[in-house]
């Protein structure tokens, strides 16, 4: 029985020993794959500013948005070829270049440099313009001066503020609903943002009632920072139809302000 033991202790060893070899050869295998193919695509880095054409010539958009896109568009092609040369001198080789090896990796830095700091600028500069807190409104000329997305983020954050849960839509599929609200009894209301000075007529009321009936809610607001045509507050009389426009949602702040402060007085 000790013998048959001990053999079959041998053979585990020496299968253990042999499963061992034989991935160790095939990991060398795919390494030296990865070496020879990022070192070669490597070569082709240049071909990353053609990447970003496309953008520059996209219809219907201002042009410093276009250099915008095609700048990401470069920076997220930059990102794949840095991990290429990173992987490749960390495992002890070198790159195929066209020029010396130093004037690539300058140019190959500077593509990095330009690109990178025009998408991860302009990723601050909307994070900055979008990052709202009602305590930082206090006027119509402070609506004014947010974008569109950064007022659909305000008025949300009014819904939840009184304990209901608003998401903003971000899709132009939503039949112009800004934002969703479920309130903290379970009803759904819609919501359209208009963050303009001009006045909102009839027809745009109407076509929100059509959304509201559409989408199965209970309630639709229409929030602007302008005003209602008299025709608009008339025939949204006896329905489910809140409008808030500049001035009342001015003191809408205030008040969602006020009592923030008397359950947080640290706010």
């Amino acid at each position: 029985m000790r013998n048959v033991m001990v053999k079959w202790k041998w053979v585990g060893v020496v299968c253990c020993d042999t499963a061992h070899f034989l991935f160790n050869q095939e990991s060398v295998k795919l390494m030296d794959a990865l070496k020879a193919i990022f070192t070669i695509l490597y070569l082709f880095w240049p071909l990353l500013i053609f990447m970003g054409f496309k953008a520059l010539f996209v219809k219907d958009q201002p042009f410093f948005e276009r250099v915008r896109m095609a700048a990401g568009q470069i920076f997220i092609g930059w990102l794949v070829w840095a991990f290429f040369l990173f992987f490749l001198y960390t495992n002890g080789n070198q790159p195929i270049t066209i020029l010396s090896r130093t004037t690539d990796h300058v140019l190959f830095g500077v593509l990095g440099a330009i690109t990178g700091g025009l998408s991860i600028g302009w990723l601050l500069y909307r994070w900055r313009k979008n990052r709202i807190r009602l305590s930082d409104m206090k006027s119509l000329e402070d609506l004014l001066a947010l974008s569109p997305e950064a007022f659909e983020l305000l008025v949300a954050a009014i819904f939840r503020a009184y304990g209901h849960d608003a998401e903003v839509s971000g899709s132009p599929s939503d039949h112009g609903v800004d934002v969703f609200v479920t309130t903290n009894e379970g009803e759904k209301w819609i919501v359209q943002c208009k963050r303009y000075s001009g006045s909102v007529g009839e027809p745009v009321i109407r076509d929100l009632y059509g959304t509201m009936l559409h989408e199965g809610a209970q309630r639709a607001y229409l929030i602007t920072t302008g005003s209602f045509t008299t025709q608009a507050q008339t025939w949204a009389t006896e329905k489910p139809l809140v409008l808030y426009d500049g001035e009342a949602l001015v003191r809408l702040i205030k008040r969602t302000q006020n009592n923030q402060k008397r359950l947080n007085p640290s706010i």
